[in-house]
C-alpha cells in the first residue's frame, strides 16, 4: 500500500501526499480514521487541508459550531511515530 500511517488506527489507511490538493485534505485520511470526530485531518506540516479552512469559515460565520480541532496534546495520544521534521503537528 501508498501513504503514510503517522496515527495508530487498527486499519490500513494511509495518506496520500499527491491527492492531498484535490481532495480538498481529505487524502490526509489516516487521522480521520484514528480521530474521527476531528475537523482537520492535515495536521502536519505542509498537509495542506482546504475542507478544514472552509469549516474554520463556516464557524466564524456562525454556521458550525462545536467544531473539535486537534490539539497537540490529543495528537500526542494518537501518535504512533516520534516527531520528526516530515510531521510536526501545525497548530490549528
Amino acid at each position: 500500500m501508498v501513504g503514510a500511517r503517522p496515527f495508530a488506527t487498527g486499519d490500513q489507511s494511509r495518506n496520500v501526499n499527491l491527492l492531498a490538493l484535490v481532495s480538498l485534505g481529505e487524502s490526509w485520511h489516516n487521522l480521520h480514521h484514528a480521530y474521527p470526530a476531528c475537523a482537520r485531518h492535515g495536521v502536519g506540516r505542509g498537509q495542506i487541508d482546504s475542507s478544514a479552512r472552509i469549516i474554520r469559515l463556516f464557524e466564524k460565520a456562525g454556521w458550525a459550531s462545536n467544531v473539535r480541532w486537534p490539539t497537540a496534546r490529543r495528537l500526542a495520544t494518537l501518535t504512533t511515530t516520534p516527531a520528526t521534521p516530515e510531521f510536526v503537528p501545525a497548530n490549528r
